[in-house]
């Protein structure tokens, strides 16, 4: 379900344009799931969802591939710290800390090397002169506090967590 929330966020684009990159929501559902499910659940959120970006939405595969690679990075972020930290303040923060520092910083590489190329059919090194840093370090940034925050709200405000703990 949180797979086809995803999906819908992208192919209705409820999105902020911010340069080249879009603002979105399309990620929050993939930690929300991490966050409800653990690794595996984000996990199997996050490729269900691709394949319905890949299919269904305007951006095609290279959009879902994109959008992949720059929420798989978050997911892993919670599966591996805050999942293993049973979500104490400390595993929390060294998540969210994870996903700003890392995030920004793949996805510069993947928007220079992946991005820029299937996109705008320009080579790295065209993407390297005309595109400087900023330009997706900014928005990945910002992505990443978005993503990551709205989904722990979502998850921990809303006793949504404890409700599902108090199911199993």
């Amino acid at each position: 379900m949180l797979a086809v929330v995803s999906v819908l966020l992208q192919i209705y684009k409820i999105s902020y344009p911010f340069g080249i990159i879009d603002i979105d929501i399309v990620g929050v559902p993939w930690i929300i799931s991490a966050f409800l499910f653990g690794l595996s659940g984000g996990i199997i959120t996050s490729v269900v969802a691709a394949i319905g970006i890949a299919v269904f939405a305007p951006t095609g595969p290279v959009g879902a591939l994109m959008k992949f690679l720059a929420t798989i990075i978050m997911v892993l972020a919670v599966g591996f710290i805050a999942k293993r930290a049973k979500f104490s303040k400390k595993g929390i923060v060294l998540a969210f800390v994870a996903c700003v520092v890392l995030r920004p910083i793949i996805m510069t590489f993947f928007n220079y090397f992946i991005g820029a190329p299937l996109f705008y059919n320009m080579s790295t090194e065209i993407a390297l002169q005309q595109f400087p840093p900023e330009i997706f370090i900014i928005p990945n940034v910002l992505l990443a506090i978005i993503d990551f925050w709205l989904a722990y709200v979502l998850v921990f405000s809303t006793k949504l967590r404890a409700r599902l703990d108090d199911l199993s």
